[in-house]
């Protein structure tokens, strides 16, 4: 018995599209087999939020399992798609076969072709096992997440070797509001050892032949490469499922943009992304000359636009009542005509607007509201800026990308002279370990000063600008989501006072 899992990339809700592609499948004169195998959501899409309570998409949902149900002929379908159970919506799976729809909302084991097959739906770490199973199918839909995929691989291997059973596991594709799905395809034959595995992020069919001997394989990935295939995955599906084929953002010569640079250039190419200079009477010289060094060694587009006219501009629109802008006021003016006019350039080549801050900067509020955090993604903004310094490195190792100078420089905004972000910062190596205890492991002020011997004062002063800071992250564009504790999972009040 030969069974297709597929690494299927829905859109969410667009189930006319989603069910038109699973028909193109079935009518496809290869890969032949017995059983095609759809993840969890494969109708529906993921993540749905509120329209999973949406009347119309759930009637659309159960009439294109119709439509599917009548080209199944002499080959089964099993994929994931939204119902009702007890009178809620839920998600499920359908095995589908000569017409008959079968539904699944936890675990079923069906009758085909001479096998007992159970499908389950969800994951293989806590799913009960039936003992006379020929085969065990999971579909599921859970979001990447940094080093995920070996421990499900993991968890597939301990689950066929504890059951004796061989064991197969078919993975949601697709990014999405900034959640990230892998399209992990993995079967593990009855005495756990790993015998076909699928290369995440991208679309593909796996075919397992029930009745073959196969050599062991392994998942060996450094989790940099594991990373940096997710973002830039995340990225493209992020831009061309809003019907884009183009980015833009403004380019320092900081680390950030650099490493933004690489992301959008592997996901989409260098010829579309659109890197935009924006010097300011604070931008240095070495700041212009590594921005363009990285635009050529990558292949993106540059292109240069001062902020001094504008900036001139507005300062003389508003003489009459301010006549000397404070210095703060004039940094956040800059920042902000940079965004207009990146925003301006975006409209005109029709491409995506992204912001560069990363989730240190986010953490403690050291980005412009309305400013460098505009745009419709933060591709990196669930990475400290200590790890973006880890990958930049591992990205070194293959050929030099990103410039030395710009690794080695001080990380700075350049919205004033001579600034540098450590001014009224720790040393990011310092920041981020402590943004983890407190965000992440919940420690207490005391312990954070005691662990990383750092003064009770420059404790108290991160804490509260991570606190104040709700205001501004509230209003920033969705981040890739790639850690466990994303500001986006976190709901916490904008008005408030946390005693520390």
């Amino acid at each position: 018995m030969k069974i297709n899992l597929v690494s299927f990339n829905p859109l969410a809700a667009d189930t006319a599209d989603n069910s038109a592609r699973v028909l193109d499948l079935l009518r496809a004169p290869a890969p032949q087999a017995d059983i095609w195998v759809l993840p969890e959501a494969a109708l529906c899409g993921c993540p749905l939020f509120d329209l999973f309570d949406d009347k119309r998409l759930l009637a659309q949902n159960l009439a294109a399992l119709k439509e599917i149900a009548k080209e199944t002929k002499e080959t089964a379908v099993v994929l994931g798609y939204m119902d009702k159970q007890n009178g809620a919506p839920a998600t499920a799976a359908a095995f589908i076969y000569k017409g008959k729809i079968t539904k699944i909302f936890d675990t079923e084991t069906v009758s085909y072709k001479g096998k007992r097959l159970q499908l389950v739906l969800g994951t293989p770490d806590q799913a009960p096992a039936d003992p006379d199973a020929d085969a065990v199918l999971f579909l599921a839909a859970r979001p990447y997440l940094k080093g995920n995929i070996a421990p499900r691989v993991d968890a597939l291997k301990k689950f066929a070797k504890k059951h004796g059973v061989p064991s197969l596991l078919c993975c949601l594709l697709g990014g999405g509001d900034g959640m990230i799905f892998d399209g992990l395809l993995a079967a593990a034959d009855k005495k756990g050892s790993l015998i076909l595995l699928g290369e995440p992020f991208r679309e593909q069919t796996l075919t397992f032949d029930l009745d073959e001997k196969y050599t062991p394989v392994s998942y060996k990935k450094p989790w940099q490469e594991e990373l940096l295939s997710a973002l830039a995955f995340g990225l493209r599906d992020y831009v061309h499922k809003s019907g884009m084929d183009k980015v833009m953002f403004g380019i320092s010569g900081g680390i950030d943009s650099a490493f933004t640079a690489v992301l959008a250039a592997k996901a989409l190419g260098g010829e579309s992304v659109y890197c935009v200079s924006l010097p300011s009477y604070c931008t240095s010289d070495l700041s212009k000359t590594l921005a363009g060094q990285l635009a050529r060694t990558l292949g993106v587009n540059l292109e240069e636009v001062g902020v001094i006219p504008a900036l001139g501009g507005v300062k003389e629109a508003i003489s009459h009542i301010v006549s000397h802008p404070k210095d703060t006021t004039e940094q956040e003016l800059q920042s902000r005509l940079r965004t207009t006019i990146l925003g301006a350039l975006a409209s005109e080549y029709h491409a995506m607007l992204i912001s560069t801050d990363d989730k240190s900067e986010c953490a403690v509020g050291s980005f412009v509201l309305y400013g460098d955090a505009g745009g419709s993604l933060q591709p990196i903004g669930d990475l400290y800026k200590s790890e973006i310094y880890e990958l930049a490195e591992y990205i070194n190792k293959q050929g030099e990308l990103i410039p030395r100078g710009i690794i080695e420089r001080a990380p700075t905004s350049e919205l004033s002279p001579n600034q540098k972000d450590e001014d009224q910062l720790p040393p990011y190596s310092v920041l981020d370990k402590m943004l983890r205890a407190y965000l992440e492991e919940g420690k207490t002020p005391e312990e954070i000063s005691k662990k990383f011997h750092v003064k009770a004062a420059v404790v108290q002063d991160v804490l509260t600008r991570v606190n104040q800071a709700d205001l501004k992250r509230r209003q920033t564009a969705p981040a890739l989501q790639v850690s466990a504790h994303p500001f986006a999972s976190v709901l916490r009040p904008i008005i408030k006072k946390v005693n520390l």
